[in-house]
């Protein structure tokens, strides 16, 4: 049996992450191999009534704990947040926008019963976004596996279960879009026992962004993977821990 805390980040996703949390407390119910499960969400200073709206869904709710930024942080930063209150054995970390059915956990619980790990990391049957952004992932895949010297099939996916303990212990610092590659960096450094699974997403319109949104996106990208090459060679040259 396995208690598990799900962990997200949110700006103005209502009222989809409302249904979304549901969705997640409905499948806890009616799993058999989860003993307990709660749900975290921290909202990242979305507009008042956005927040409010979230809030109130479940006041009352002792398995839903709603988390709010006095100031717009990040995802990276709001992410952190959330899993430093996450109390059960495994963390689930996934994106608000519902691209990851919940369902996809069976297959995750599944592939731990055939092998021992304390890390799932997963790879998406199909990436739903624009082709500058999806090229963007491809390279950045190929990059980051090279720095770390893994083979992952898909570095950038959000969508993970963790050993909470170990996930508390490392020491995250993307603030904002970045913040699956510092997951999945840190967690590899950890060195501690992964297996990788495939997930399905839910079908969706390829994300529209305008030149400058996506350049700035690109940027920041490139910024970070230099920044982990810097601080993996610093690692490995025993400059740093």
């Amino acid at each position: 049996m396995k208690s598990i805390s799900i962990v997200t980040a949110a700006f103005n996703e209502c009222p989809g992450i409302i249904q979304l949390a549901n969705e997640w407390l409905a499948f806890f119910d009616r799993h058999p191999d989860i003993s307990e499960g709660e749900v975290i969400i921290c909202d990242d200073h979305s507009d008042l009534y956005q927040y409010e709206s979230l809030r109130d869904s479940f006041i009352g709710n002792q398995r839903v704990t709603i988390l709010r930024n006095e100031q717009n942080e990040g995802p990276g930063f709001s992410f952190q947040k959330a899993i430093s209150q996450a109390k059960y054995d495994w963390t689930l970390i996934t994106d608000s926008d519902g691209q990851f059915p919940i369902d996809n956990v069976n297959q995750m619980l599944s592939a731990l019963v055939n092998q021992e790990a304390d890390i799932v990391f997963t790879y998406r049957n199909r990436k739903y976004d624009n082709e500058f952004n999806r090229f963007g992932q491809k390279v950045s895949n190929q990059l980051c596996n090279s720095i770390f010297n893994s083979k992952l099939q898909d570095f950038s996916c959000a969508f993970k279960l963790v050993k909470t303990p170990l996930l508390q212990s490392l020491k995250l610092d993307a603030r904002y879009m970045n913040y699956s590659l510092d997951h999945t960096g840190k967690l590899l450094n950890s060195s501690a026992q992964w297996i990788e699974t495939q997930v399905t997403c839910r079908v969706a319109e390829a994300r529209k962004r305008n030149i400058s949104s996506e350049i700035k996106r690109a940027k920041n990208r490139f910024l970070y993977i230099a920044y982990l090459f810097f601080t993996q060679y610093l690692r490995k040259n025993r400059v740093i821990f």
